[in-house]
């Protein structure tokens, strides 16, 4: 398996393929790291997959957390958004820099075993129906390297997108951005993000772990280098008084493009990360999405390589995450066109409009799960679906086919220990809840053993079963012959989540649901996972 492009999607592409044993290499032109901080951002959906990767504690002690997002206009505050009201595990955004992000992926793919090579510049390859040769260069040395796949995580000038010929339309933005890190003790909440849409244009301000930065628009060409000298002037507009920023840890100017790659995928080769798409940093999305890119290739190529699934496990990748993309495109866009308007009349509604966002609850929440990207779904994917009898009665009781499965606090009927649904992503596998009634009821314990030996001895590598029982069942009824893992919804989140059973849940390695139904539909679900999960040749 070969990675070309050592940022955060490539990593977390390595770390997903290493932690299903998958020999894995991962090249970078770079001969060592980038010590800027660039992106920041990591919203609540990007900390679900970083603790599944065992990568969160880390990255958590190396940041500054924050609880909001409050934006103001030329007459004074217009919102705030509460990060801590999203049903989440981690309801915060962490602001870490994207070199310590990088860090601590590097040090997890090494640990898992992986492999990576530094001042090595992708050339060429060529691919058949069984592999893919690259040309590479170290220095004056020029060699190749065969692997069954390819993926592009070489960022917004990908080589392997060129090579493939795939194409790379959009815009590019008129405006152009300063950006400076610098430890001042700011006026404002040092657990929020603040922006100031005002007349004299756009300041953002994110508290770093150390300091802050501050991102401006500016009508100037780049032409100087930057220097403070504007952000104090800007400042000074805002607080009255021209602050003193202290030294810059780092000064730079950009523009933006809104760019997507025409496809994902080209026989054995696939793009992530911001070799498929690139967007306005507003919102900080685009690191966030490649994490969640590279979150769903990697068990799909970790299956593959193992010789489980078909062209159509590949295939899903584009089908799943080009329309993520296609869409949070559009709301950057338009959160960044509207952030940079100009005109006074187009300014006050804007703030009309932010003002009454602010004060209903239900817009703000929807809000906050847009930007975090936990409403995600990929409901569209022929790689999910329900039992034939799964819309009779209970349609709009949990989450469909393709949805993000909700987190829940469970206890263990055999320990006694507390756990999360969400544990179960640790383990790469597909996790088939079978979730019982209150009064467990012969047919269903029948399931339970009749799924406790077939996914034992069909499924071993790709499905482990979780017995899910009512909060109000005592221990004396709940089965527990023939299964490895019997949890009890310890406070009744996983009933308020996913409503009463008996029902058959199929979580996928990136936590999405795959199938749903009830549990006369057992048979069903085997099918489907024949379907889907069968071996198709040897490993």
């Amino acid at each position: 398996m070969l990675i070309v492009g050592a940022g955060p999607s490539g990593l977390t592409l390595g770390v997903s393929l290493r932690r299903q044993g998958i020999d894995c290499l991962i090249l970078d032109r770079l001969e060592t790291p980038s010590p800027y901080s660039r992106a920041l951002g990591l919203h609540a959906r990007t900390l679900e997959i970083f603790s599944a990767l065992d990568v969160l504690a880390p990255i958590r002690k190396a940041s500054r957390l924050l609880k909001g997002v409050s934006v103001y206009g030329d007459k004074g505050f217009l919102f705030d958004l509460d990060l801590t009201t999203l049903k989440a595990p981690f309801p915060w955004v962490l602001s870490c820099p994207q070199s310590q992000v990088e860090e601590t992926l590097i040090q997890r793919y090494k640990a898992l075993g992986g492999e990576m090579l530094r001042g090595v510049e992708l050339l060429d390859f060529t691919q058949d129906g069984s592999r893919v040769t690259a040309r590479i260069r170290q220095g004056a040395q020029v060699s190749t390297v065969e692997s069954a796949i390819l993926v592009g995580a070489d960022g917004v000038g990908s080589t392997v997108r060129e090579q493939l010929g795939i194409g790379y339309k959009g815009v590019d933005y008129k405006e152009h951005f300063l950006l400076a890190d610098v430890p001042w003790k700011a006026p404002w909440r040092e657990d929020s993000s603040h922006g100031f849409l005002q007349e004299a244009g756009l300041l953002v301000a994110l508290p770093l772990p150390n300091g802050w930065r501050l991102i401006m628009a500016t009508d100037e060409e780049p032409g100087e280098p930057v220097t403070l000298d504007p952000f104090e002037e800007r400042l000074g507009s805002i607080l009255g008084e021209v602050p003193a920023l202290g030294t810059a840890h780092w000064l730079s100017q950009f523009t933006v493009q809104r760019r997507l790659a025409q496809n994902y995928r080209r026989n054995r080769a696939f793009l992530v990360g911001d070799a498929a798409h690139v967007q306005s940093p507003l919102g900080a999305q685009g690191m966030n999405t490649g994490i969640a890119d590279a979150f769903n290739l990697g068990w799909k190529l970790g299956y593959y390589l193992k010789g489980y699934g078909d062209g159509r496990l590949l295939d899903s990748y584009e089908q799943e995450r080009r329309p993520v993309a296609e869409k949070m495109l559009y709301g950057v866009d338009m959160l960044s066109r509207a952030s940079l308007v100009k005109l006074p009349l187009l300014r006050r509604s804007r703030d009309s409009l932010l003002k009454m966002a602010g004060s209903r609850p239900g817009i703000a929440t929807r809000l906050l799960r847009t930007a975090s990207q936990l409403d995600v779904h990929y409901r569209n994917s022929p790689m999910v679906t329900s039992g034939p009898e799964a819309e009779l009665g209970w349609r709009h009781q949990g989450p469909l086919p393709g949805d993000r499965l909700p987190d829940a606090a469970m206890r263990s009927v055999r320990t006694g220990h507390l756990h999360q649904l969400h544990d179960l992503l640790k383990k790469p596998v597909h996790h088939l809840l079978l979730q019982l009634s209150a009064n467990p009821e012969h047919n269903e314990k029948l399931v339970l053993y009749a799924f406790s030996d077939r996914l034992g001895q069909d499924y071993r590598e790709r499905a482990h079963l979780t017995v899910i029982a009512s909060r109000h069942t005592h221990e004396e009824q709940i089965p527990q012959e023939g299964t490895t893992r019997i949890w009890q919804d310890h406070e009744g989140e996983f009933a308020a989540a996913f409503g009463e059973g008996p029902r058959l849940w199929l979580m996928r390695p990136d936590g999405h649901l795959g199938y749903r139904a009830p549990v006369g539909n057992a048979d069903h679900l085997l099918g489907y996972l024949d379907a889907v999960l069968q071996r198709v040749n040897s490993e």
